[in-house]
């Protein structure tokens, strides 16, 4: 077997302990989050329609059949956009929601990080990829289980 190691990322969960400032914390990157969206959604909107804009201030002989197809891909890309965002706001608004019902002091996951861990021979494999664990309350760490 010899004196061989090897070094391999694991996963370690991040759980946290519900407190009001957790609560808190939470709603406020979320509305942060929520705000940016409704941002990038009001500039695409603005895109949106300078494009229409300029296609209606101008002749159609101008643009050829080519630019008109580019033009309405263009649009169509971006209502697509707009729409994926549209979701992703309402999903954050669920979550924003729902942490009203998160009850205090309960652990909850809310994220993953990686660690290193060295392997050698002889070692169990399933003991040293068994659950690692962070556990924060109001963003210090209160234990490691590893």
């Amino acid at each position: 077997m010899g004196n061989k190691t090897i070094r391999v990322k694991r996963p370690v969960k991040v759980k946290t302990v519900v407190t009001e400032g957790f609560k808190q914390q939470a709603k406020d990157e979320l509305d942060k989050e929520i705000r940016l969206i409704d941002n990038q959604i009001m500039q695409l909107e603005l895109q949106s329609k300078q494009i229409q804009d300029q296609v209606s201030g101008v002749s159609s002989a101008f643009y050829g059949e080519h630019d008109m197809e580019q033009i309405q891909q263009s649009l169509e890309d971006i209502m697509r956009r707009i729409q994926q965002m549209g979701e992703l706001k309402q999903e954050l608004q669920f979550q924003e929601d729902n942490i009203d019902h998160l009850t205090l002091n309960n652990v909850i996951i809310t994220g993953s990080l990686e660690n290193y861990v060295e392997l050698k021979p002889g070692e169990n494999l399933y003991e040293k990829f068994k659950d690692a664990e962070i556990i924060v309350k109001d963003g210090i760490i209160q234990d490691i289980i590893q």
